[in-house]
């Protein structure tokens, strides 16, 4: 062997492990408070009698990962989510007093998520963004409502007045995890928390999650720290998870509930300081493209509200 063809091998052997230890992806997640055909299982999973079609009514997210190292990640996104008052009160011409008024929340940020030790993972995060008209929440639910012929609501006139922030964001995740059988199961016990001038809270959870990669089935979040669809895994071809956590969060700020609307100038409702999330879900794929889907419900943000749910839909792609 020549030195050129040495070279050559040695260079081919570099990129290669490179591109392996190096994985991007794209993730795009849509989220929205009628599960269609999911319906059904999701109000039979929750207890709930009927669709609840108040609170948080859809989103909408684009996120790029790229792995540093096999065991490090940084993250991008943009996203947006609209939030809703209930039954009639949308087409009030105001909000109402003891429901939550239109609300949209527009952000940015960056992540670094970290597999420390076989032990330990943890995370931190920011976000930058708006509340309130600027983020668009009207004219995007307006121009889809549009597409399916459903109406436009009136409330949104007086909907959360403007406020540009921040959020500064952590979690540390326990990960302990065995196989069995050939399926990784582990149990993954967390403490999250979110500092700012639109949200503030602590939470503290866990997830049980059976798949196969242990670095994938550590890899969950709640609330503002939802992976939605990135996902953090050095595992070639088949890709597949099952899961399902609670988080219950200590709540000090949430501007959506807590902001002045543009009309009437008020703050609407009084937070619930307790609040839990319920995940269940399932992630499968081959590389290049994994699908993920979500069933959600949040326990009452506000003292004169009720429980809701959603359905969360993802669609990420490796390359």
């Amino acid at each position: 062997m020549n030195k050129y063809s040495y070279c050559a091998m040695m260079i081919a052997a570099i990129l290669s492990t490179t591109t392996m230890a190096n994985a991007s992806s794209l993730a795009i997640s849509v989220a929205n408070d009628d599960a269609g055909i999911f319906q059904p299982s999701l109000n039979a999973l929750y207890g709930h009698k009927a669709a609840d079609r108040g609170d948080y009514t859809a989103g909408l997210f684009l996120g790029y990962s790229h792995d540093l190292t096999e065991a490090s990640q940084l993250s991008f996104h943009i996203a947006q989510d609209i939030y809703s008052p209930s039954g009639a009160n949308k087409r009030k011409p105001e909000a109402v007093k003891g429901d939550r008024a239109f609300s949209a929340f527009l952000h940015t940020g960056l992540e670094w998520n970290s597999l420390a030790t076989n032990w330990l993972r943890y995370r931190l995060g920011t976000d930058i963004g708006v509340i309130g008209p600027d983020a668009g929440g009207q004219e995007v639910q307006n121009r889809a409502h549009r597409i399916i012929g459903a109406e436009k609501y009136p409330a949104w006139q007086d909907q959360i007045e403007n406020r540009y922030g921040y959020t500064a964001k952590g979690m540390v995740s326990l990960t302990p995890a065995i196989d069995i059988l050939g399926v990784n199961v582990g149990f993954y016990p967390e403490v999250s928390a979110v500092g700012g001038n639109l949200f503030q809270y602590l939470g503290y959870g866990a997830t049980v999650a059976l798949g196969n990669d242990k670095t994938f089935n550590s890899d969950n979040g709640f609330g503002l720290l939802s992976r939605r669809g990135l996902i953090h895994s050095q595992k070639e071809g088949l890709i597949y998870k099952v899961f399902a956590g609670v988080e219950r969060r200590e709540v000090d700020k949430n501007y959506t509930l807590q902001g002045k609307t543009l009309q009437t100038k008020m703050e609407t409702v009084d937070i619930n300081k307790t609040v839990d999330e319920y995940r269940v879900g399932a992630t499968i794929g081959y590389s290049p493209v994994a699908f993920s889907l979500s069933l959600n419900k949040v326990t009452s943000e506000f003292r004169t509200g009720d429980d809701y749910s959603y359905i969360n839909g993802d669609i990420t792609f490796f390359f």
